[in-house]
C-alpha cells in the first residue's frame, strides 16, 4: 500500500503522521514539565515515600481546599436539565454567580453577568482570547518575569509571539511606559505587529502587586496605540501582605481614566478585557473553570460560537454556581485562605532569612522568588539548569528555573508554597541533604569559591568544592 506515493512503512517512518500545527504541539508545553511529572509520579511522603521529590514547580494550593471540597459536596444536586446542551458562553446561573463574586470580592466596580464568558480554565480563556484578537506573527508585550505556560498559550495553536520587556529596576519588576514603547517598536521593527497587552496583577512568578499608577500609565498607553489590554487577575482573593489593599483591578482603573476624561468609555468597551479563574484563589485547578470579563459585543459574539471547543459541564457550572451563591461561604472562605497563605509564606521566609538567602517580598499570590545567584558555577543560564537539576536529582526539590520565566538574568527561581500543608513545609524545613557539586563542574568553572549561608538555622544543601568551599542553598518543602 502506498501513500503519496511513498510506501505505508516508508511514510511511517519518514515522517509524522500530524499537521504543521499538530507538529509543532509535540514539543512539551513547558521546559520542566517531565520534572514535574516525574516528581508527581513519586512525591514525598514522610512513612510511605521518604526519598520521593518535592514539588515547588506548580501553581496548585492545597492549603484550604478542604473547606471547598466540604461545600462542592453539598452542592452537588442534579436537576434534569444539565443533560441537555447549554449556552457555550457560560450558564446563566453561574456567569451571574461569577459576576457577582468578582464585583463584590476584589474587581470594584459594578460587573454585567452578560459580559462573563465561562470556558474549561484560564488556559482556555487565553487560547480563545488570542484566536480572536491576534493574526499568526502578532506580537504579545509581556512584562518578564512571568508565567512561563503563558507562551504556549499564545502560541501552540495561534502562533502569537510573546515578546516579553525586561524591566530595568530589578527592586519592584515594575516596567515604565518607555520601556514597553522600546519593546513595541523593536518588534515592528522585526516586522511583528503588537495586539495584545498582557498583564498579571498580583503577579507570578513575583507575587507582588502593581501599583495603581503604573496600571493607569500602562492601560492609557496601550489605549491610545490601540493594543488590547487583557489583564490576568486569577490570584486577586489571594493577597495576605501588608500592601494586600492596594490592589486595584484593571477595570477600576479604567473606570476612573473615563471619569477623569482621560480615556473614552467606547474605548475602553472595546479594547479592555479581564481574565479570571477557580484554580488559584479556590484551588479547584482540577474543576477546569475560567472566564473572561470583556464589553466587546464583538468578542461576546465571538464566544457564543468558539466556546463549544471550550465549554465546562453543566454539572459543574450548577454546583460551582451553588457555591459562589452562598456569600457568607465565599466571604469566610476568601479570609481563611489569606490567613493560610500568609502563615505558609512566613513560615518559608523566616527560615530563608535565617539562612541569609535573598528573595522578593511578597504579598500575594503563592509564590516566592529567589536569590541562588551566589550557588551559580557561572553567571549563565547554562550553570542554572545545572544548579535546577542538581537541586532536583540529589535533594529531590523541583523548582521553577527563571529562564523558563523569560527573566534575562540567571540565578531565579521560583518555588510554589501552597502545595503542601504548613506541617509539611516545616518538617521540610528542619530537613538535610548533602550533594556532591562535580555534576556542576561542565557549568563554567572547576570551584564556586562563594561566602555563603550559616551552617545553622535552615536545612542546607550543601557543596564541598576540593574540600575547602562549602555553598549551601535551602530546601522547602514536603509534599503528601
Amino acid at each position: 500500500m502506498e501513500v503519496n506515493g511513498e510506501s505505508l512503512t516508508e511514510a511511517r517512518e519518514g515522517r509524522a503522521w500530524l499537521s504543521r500545527r499538530g507538529s509543532k504541539a509535540l514539543i512539551p508545553f513547558s521546559p520542566y514539565i517531565e520534572a514535574v511529572k516525574r516528581a508527581k509520579a513519586s512525591q514525598r511522603s514522610p512513612t510511605l515515600n521518604p526519598n520521593g521529590y518535592i514539588l515547588m514547580a506548580q501553581a496548585e494550593n492545597m492549603l484550604s481546599f478542604e473547606l471547598v471540597h466540604k461545600k462542592m459536596k453539598e452542592c452537588r444536586e442534579i436537576p434534569i436539565t444539565v443533560g441537555l446542551y447549554g449556552n457555550f458562553r457560560g450558564g446563566e446561573r453561574l456567569c451571574q454567580a461569577i459576576a457577582k463574586m468578582m464585583e463584590r470580592t476584589f474587581m470594584g466596580v459594578e460587573v454585567n453577568a452578560d459580559n462573563i464568558c465561562i470556558s474549561s480554565g484560564v488556559t482556555a480563556v487565553l487560547d480563545l482570547f488570542f484566536f480572536a484578537t491576534c493574526d499568526p506573527g502578532d506580537g504579545c508585550i509581556i512584562p518578564a518575569p512571568y508565567f512561563p505556560a503563558f507562551d504556549n498559550d499564545m502560541q501552540i495553536r495561534n502562533e502569537v509571539i510573546p515578546l516579553p520587556v525586561q524591566p530595568k529596576d530589578t527592586n519592584t519588576y515594575i516596567p515604565t511606559v518607555e520601556e514597553m514603547e522600546a519593546a513595541v517598536v523593536s518588534a515592528a521593527e522585526r516586522g511583528i505587529k503588537t495586539k495584545v497587552l498582557l498583564v498579571t496583577n498580583p503577579g507570578n512568578p513575583l507575587g507582588t502587586l502593581y501599583p495603581e499608577a503604573t496600571l493607569k500609565e500602562l492601560l492609557l498607553w496601550a489605549l491610545n496605540r490601540g493594543l488590547h489590554v487583557l489583564s490576568d487577575e486569577i490570584y486577586a482573593n489571594s493577597k495576605f501582605g501588608p500592601s494586600a489593599d492596594e490592589f486595584v483591578s484593571m477595570e477600576r482603573v479604567a473606570q476612573n481614566a473615563i471619569a477623569e476624561n482621560l480615556v473614552s468609555s467606547e474605548i475602553v468597551k472595546k479594547l479592555l478585557h479581564t481574565a479570571y479563574g477557580m484554580s488559584k484563589d479556590f484551588g479547584m485547578n482540577g474543576f477546569r473553570v475560567g472566564c473572561l470579563h470583556s464589553k466587546s459585543e464583538e468578542l461576546l459574539m465571538f464566544w457564543q460560537n468558539m466556546g463549544m471547543f471550550a465549554a465546562v459541564s453543566n454539572d459543574t457550572q450548577h454546583a460551582l454556581a451553588i457555591m459562589l451563591e452562598d456569600e457568607d461561604f465565599v466571604d469566610s472562605y476568601v479570609s481563611e485562605n489569606k490567613k493560610r497563605l500568609k502563615k505558609s509564606y512566613e513560615l518559608l521566609t523566616s527560615h530563608l532569612e535565617a539562612a541569609q538567602v535573598k528573595y522578593m517580598p511578597a504579598c500575594a499570590a503563592m509564590f516566592c522568588w529567589l536569590d541562588l545567584r551566589s550557588l551559580l558555577a557561572a553567571r549563565t543560564f547554562e550553570a542554572e539548569d545545572c544548579l535546577w537539576r542538581e537541586i532536583m536529582d540529589e535533594a529531590k526539590i523541583v523548582l521553577t528555573p527563571g529562564e523558563a520565566c523569560h527573566y534575562a538574568e540567571p540565578g531565579f527561581f521560583r518555588a510554589c508554597y501552597a502545595s503542601m500543608s504548613p506541617d509539611c513545609l516545616e518538617v521540610a524545613c528542619t530537613s538535610h541533604y548533602i550533594v556532591d557539586p562535580r555534576r556542576l563542574q561542565g557549568c563554567g568553572t572547576t570551584t564556586l569559591g562563594h561566602k555563603l549561608f550559616p551552617k545553622k538555622g535552615f536545612p542546607q544543601h550543601m557543596f564541598k568544592v576540593m574540600g575547602i568551599f562549602e555553598v549551601q542553598t535551602c530546601m522547602f518543602a514536603e509534599v503528601y
